[in-house]
């Protein structure tokens, strides 16, 4: 009941915050928006209710029944009376140097391009434990959103979830890697920055029609 409460009074938050500023804009990292460990805002109750809003929506038009969410310090769970759906998060691309090997900034930053934003923020599947959590599949794939995308959907059927990969894709705005049962590369570092911002407004005017 505490918990739900606390979600309320931070949606309440986002609600006043978003109506005088653009959320897509919002740095994480820079405004301290963690979880369990100091370093996963993409775990944050800011990003999980953010997501939270959105994914129950879309499942409660898809399904024709009403689902709530309830966030906790891993992972975000939406449910209706007869449905459960549990989602992790992810980092879609890391603007660490170590991970841009091709980029160098002018006082060899260890940072290419910031990127703790909600548009590089997504919930990822959950429902199931699996020998290798799929952020750890994620690493080894040298946090390339591109590969990861496509273990997502190879592996779909392991994740136990009543949705398409498409609907997955439609429901978390992940258009711009997959779209007509085409994968689409995102490489370039500015491509990456603007898929960023292009997402996050997305995401930004989903949630405001939605509060």
């Amino acid at each position: 009941m505490a918990l739900e409460k606390n979600q309320e009074l931070w949606l309440k938050e986002i609600v006043e915050y978003i109506e005088a500023h653009d959320l897509v804009d919002y740095n994480f990292q820079d405004n301290n928006e963690w979880t369990a460990r100091d370093c996963d805002y993409e775990q944050s109750p800011l990003c999980q209710i953010i997501w939270g809003e959105i994914v129950s929506s879309y499942l409660s038009k898809k399904f024709g029944e009403d689902y709530t969410y309830l966030i906790n310090r891993y992972d975000l769970t939406v449910q209706s009376d007869t449905k459960s759906f549990r989602f992790l998060f992810d980092v879609m691309n890391n603007g660490k140097a170590a991970y841009n090997p091709s980029y160098k900034t002018e006082d060899n930053s260890d940072i290419i391009y910031k990127y703790h934003y909600i548009g590089n923020f997504t919930p990822i599947p959950g429902n199931v434990p699996l020998k290798r959590s799929l952020q750890f599949v994620h690493k080894g794939f040298q946090e390339d959103w591109n590969e990861m995308i496509k273990h997502i959907r190879d592996h779909w059927n392991e994740f136990k979830f009543d949705l398409t990969f498409d609907e997955y894709i439609e429901m978390t705005f992940q258009t711009d890697y997959y779209s007509n049962k085409k994968f689409n590369k995102i490489i370039e570092k500015e491509d990456i920055k603007n898929m960023i911002i292009s997402r996050g407004k997305l995401i930004e005017g989903r949630l405001k029609e939605l509060i």
